[in-house]
């Protein structure tokens, strides 16, 4: 399966979209918060700074685990824009 085929997958244009980095965000505040202050103690501790990594990658718009399936890590790269052309450049 070639990298782009995975570049177009639903998963990876969601997860580099506004909704995913909110998702993102979201699933690691979830587990710093539970870390912090359901489970507490090391335990506690050690899933509170594995939320740092969603976190994190929902900040930088990073995907930690998409060079394992062949993709990018950079969630930007997902999301490409075009130049936009004004109305004072020629076609």
């Amino acid at each position: 399966m070639s990298t782009l085929a995975h570049e177009s997958s639903p998963f990876s244009r969601f997860m580099a979209s506004c909704n995913g980095r909110i998702s993102r965000l979201g699933l690691g505040f979830t587990l710093i918060v539970l870390g912090l202050e359901v489970i507490g103690g090391g335990a506690g501790i050690a899933l509170a700074a594995f939320g740092l990594v969603p976190t994190a990658a929902g900040v930088f718009n990073l995907c930690p685990i998409a060079p394992l399936w062949g993709g990018h890590f950079l969630g930007s790269r997902y999301c490409a824009v075009p130049a936009r052309r004004g109305p004072d450049t020629l076609s």
